[in-house]
Order: structure tokens, then sequence, then C-alpha cells
């Protein structure tokens, strides 16, 4: 190129030019379509000639063009629970491989305004996360849909987690441990995620008739999860194990605790649900059942690609597993 041509930007003339081809046979090797179209040794001069001008695809441009926005849309619930930047690194780290952006927007939002006026001119596809395919039915109007963590819907290609199966493991060993008088916190808010892990403390504590089990519904908010913990574990019959639907809300169990002197691990044996960053950290460490958040993301992301490429990807549940630490013990005399 002429000293003069550097001050603008290259294009796909200059490609074509350098190569000394034509416009459309650049636009063929650069979106990989020139098999058994172009000679592979002309191919190779594009491909060096791109090589050699330093060329970048104008990604905006070729979007634009191809009526694609490159953009994914993930729905949660809320953006202040850490679960879901742990959901939303495994989709983004997938969806670059792809070209794709991901944008998370939660339903809870404080304006309750949707992120796009127009989803279907601004979005590739959208993904569910741990909400109803009918939540989301007005953003996804005529769009790919993943659902993760949700109801399996026919159809649509779904990412669950054994949320069932980990409850399950986490009884067993607190059971193990002798415990008989286990609670299970569970969240007051509907969701399907919730829903199993309540069926499935219910069907295992049926199984186990020398058990005297308890539960109590809360909010997520610590300080009333705080409050009524301390109002259950003071009780003359306490719960001697407590399991709760998530890490968060084993945190402010453990401030009631220390309320009453209680000591976790010896006095009160205690497991949380998703395995945070957290859980390694307090003291003292937290038993908890880990959920494969990222790989959640990653295969309903995965998912995506492949129903917008006219695939039928099929549904995936994914294993769960406890992780033992010190928050759990001998249940006491």
């Amino acid at each position: 190129m002429h000293e003069a041509d550097r001050s603008r930007a290259l294009t796909a003339t200059d490609v074509a030019r350098a190569a000394k081809v034509s416009q459309s046979t650049v636009s063929l090797v650069l979106n990989g379509k020139w098999q058994g179209r172009v000679r592979e040794e002309t191919a190779r001069r594009v491909l060096a000639a791109v090589d050699e001008l330093g060329y970048r695809i104008n990604e905006s441009a070729r979007n634009l063009r191809l009526g694609n926005s490159g953009t994914v849309l993930m729905v949660v619930p809320t953006l202040v629970n850490p679960v879901f930047a742990a959901v939303h690194a495994g989709a983004a780290r997938v969806a670059a491989g792809a070209g794709l952006g991901v944008v998370v927007f939660p339903l809870s939002a404080e304006d309750g305004c949707d992120p796009f006026s127009t989803p279907r001119q601004s979005l590739d596809g959208v993904i569910a996360c741990s909400v109803s395919a009918q939540a989301v039915a007005k953003l996804r109007t005529g769009l790919p849909l993943a659902v993760l963590d949700d109801a399996p819907l026919p159809d649509t290609p779904t990412v669950t987690m054994d949320t069932g199966g980990g409850m399950a493991k986490a009884l067993a060993h607190l059971i193990d441990l002798g415990h008989r008088r286990i609670m299970h916190l569970r969240a007051e808010r509907r969701a399907w995620t919730f829903a199993r892990r309540a069926e499935a403390f219910d069907q295992c504590v049926l199984s186990h008739p020398q058990l005297s089990p308890s539960r109590l519904a809360t909010s997520f908010d610590l300080v009333d999860i705080r409050d009524r913990a301390t109002a259950a574990l003071s009780a003359a019959d306490r719960p001697t194990a407590v399991i709760c639907d998530d890490d968060n809300m084993a945190t402010a169990v453990l401030a009631a605790a220390a309320e009453l002197d209680l000591t976790v691990g010896e006095d009160l044996s205690l497991v949380g649900f998703n395995d945070l960053s957290t859980a390694t950290v307090l003291q003292p460490p937290l038993t908890t059942v880990r959920l494969p958040l990222g790989e959640l993301g990653a295969q309903g992301m995965q998912a995506l690609i492949e129903l917008r490429g006219g695939g039928t990807p099929a549904s995936v549940t994914l294993p769960t597993e406890l992780v033992v630490r010190r928050s759990t013990g001998p249940a006491p005399a």
C-alpha cells in the first residue's frame, strides 16, 4: 500500500488487491466457505495477504450484514448472589470462542425495564438461568432459548444440576454421623431448583422413621435468617444439624450459633449448598454441596450455539458433589 493509504482503515478491497483476487473470493475465504469453490493455493494467498497487511474483520459491520448482533442475553433472578457470576463466567468463556458476548439481566432489576426495547433485533439468543421459560417469554420472542437450572421443557435444550442428589448425599452424611434432629433451612423463593431440594429432603426422611426432621422457610435476608435460626436453635429440642439451601444462608446460621455459644462442628453440624469461595474461609470451613456452576453456564451456551446452528442439542443433568469440611461432626450426646 502507498504511504498515503495507511491513514485509513484497511478493507477487504485492499486484501483483494494485494492477493490479486476478487472481493467475493476474499469474502469466501474469510468466512470459511472457500472449500470446493476456491483453489487451496488461492485461499492461502488471501490469508497471506491478510497477515501481511494486518487486516482485521469489522465484526460490527459483519454482524449487521448477516443480521446478527453477536449478543446473547442471560436472564437471572438477581445479581446479588455470586452464584450467577460463576454461571456467567462459564457461559462467557464458551461464547467468546464463537464470537459472541453475554449480557446479564436480572429479573429483579430496580428500574423494572427490559435491557432491549426490541429484543428480536438486538439479540442472537436468550439463556434463562434459574428462571422459568415463561418468565422470559417476552424477551425471547422469536429467539433461540436455552434453559439452565429449571424444569426441562419439550423441544428446549435444558441443562440442570442434580441438586436432589446433592441433598440426599448431605442427609446421608448427617445420618451416618448419628444426627436425628435435622432441619432443612429452605428458600422461600419459588424456583424449580429449590423445590427439587425440598422434595429430596422430604422423600429421604420418609425412608428414615428414626429421624425428627424440621423445616424452616426463610427469605435470603441474612438478618432475618439469623434471627429465625436463633429462635429455632434456642428450643429445648433444637436440631443438632441444619442443611441450608445456600452457602450465604449458612453464614447467617453460623452467626446465630455464635450468639447462642454453640460450637459449629461439635454442638451443631451445618451444611450449605453451592460451595462458594467463602465456604473454605469460614470458621469452621463449611461442609457444602458443590454445584458445577461454571460448567452449567458453559454447557448452556454450547447448547444455544448448537441450536442457533440448526442442531437439536440434548438436555443434560450435571452431577453434584458433597464436600465435607469441619462444620459437620458427630451428633452431640
